[in-house]
């Protein structure tokens, strides 16, 4: 009987790994399925898509895939923390790097009704920059999706200098261009960085003089960035006609200069221009249309 049990769970996991290791090698189709590959991947495995924000090259705080296999809240930020850690991922990615020393300690982990406390080792006020290092942490846990504040403690006592309860309102990779005070906007927007050949999802909260709805702005810094660092995918004569919400929706309507030459939507703009819409909007799904026709939905769950 314990024979059996082991060599079935010897079976299970190896054919969840290899589940995983093809699932990530298929080369990118059509947007309606991209989007929900991840899913797939977690109804067969049991295994969860999450992200977490490491340090690139270039200095920016990037969004990178991980899959977790535990179920308790507790577990998962440990687990979440863990590829945080300065040299911690290094087999994972050679282009990213975590933030938080690594002699640092997870004194305790607490979560209670979608809030979430960490109490770290003093180490952790080793790290290079502070700032880089708690924004990671606050942005990596809220990913986990149940969490909507983290609190971060030292040996039981709040980091001064920051607020006791943190999320995504706070900045990242900040971006300023403003040039009065008047009619100041704060939207982030999120573009793609190229690394050695790797592809990596940037969030960047940008201040400036525009008044426009936060959607309009997120369409014309995709179309015109200008960026040497981070690019956009969007075809620059791309119009966003008309936004709207309904319910917990909201609908964009483009011209159909949002296809691409095969009258596909690229999955790096589906992405660009998902990303930034719920980290901005409170809307669990984005409907799209090219010239009033729908061609497709995201779920803030599937990405």
């Amino acid at each position: 009987m314990i024979k059996s049990k082991a060599v079935r769970k010897i079976f299970t996991t190896t054919l969840c790994l290899f589940i995983v290791l093809v699932v990530s090698t298929i080369p990118n189709i059509y947007k309606n399925n991209s989007l929900k590959v991840n899913l797939e991947v977690e109804d067969v495995t049991g295994l969860t898509n999450h992200s977490v924000y490491l340090l690139s090259r270039d200095g920016y705080l990037a969004k990178k895939k991980i899959f977790i296999d535990s179920e308790k809240m507790e577990d998962k930020v440990k687990k979440v923390l863990s590829y945080l850690m300065i040299n911690s991922n290094s087999k994972y990615s050679s282009n990213l790097k975590g933030l938080i020393p690594k002699a640092t300690k997870i004194l305790d982990v607490y979560y209670d009704e979608f809030y979430v406390t960490v109490n770290f080792s003093r180490e952790i006020e080793e790290s290079k920059n502070l700032d880089l290092t708690v924004t990671a942490i606050v942005y990596s846990i809220i990913e986990l999706g149940e969490v909507k504040g983290v609190s971060i403690l030292v040996d039981g006592k709040s980091i001064e200098g920051y607020p006791y309860i943190m999320d995504k309102k706070m900045d990242i990779n900040k971006e300023t261009s403003i040039t009065s005070r008047d009619e100041i906007s704060k939207v982030v927007v999120y573009y793609l960085l190229e690394d050695n050949k790797e592809v990596y999802y940037v969030p960047v909260t940008k201040y400036l003089n525009d008044s426009r709805e936060k959607i309009n702005i997120i369409v014309d810094e995709l179309v015109s960035n200008t960026s040497s660092d981070l690019v956009s995918y969007v075809n620059s004569n791309v119009e966003l006609i008309e936004s709207r919400e309904d319910n917990d929706t909201l609908i964009l309507n483009f011209n159909n200069f949002l296809f691409d030459n095969n009258d596909e939507v690229l999955e790096e703009v589906l992405y660009c221009i998902s990303y930034s819409v719920f980290d901005n909007y409170d809307v669990d799904m984005i409907m799209l249309e090219v010239d009033g026709k729908n061609i497709d939905q995201i779920s803030k769950n599937d990405i």
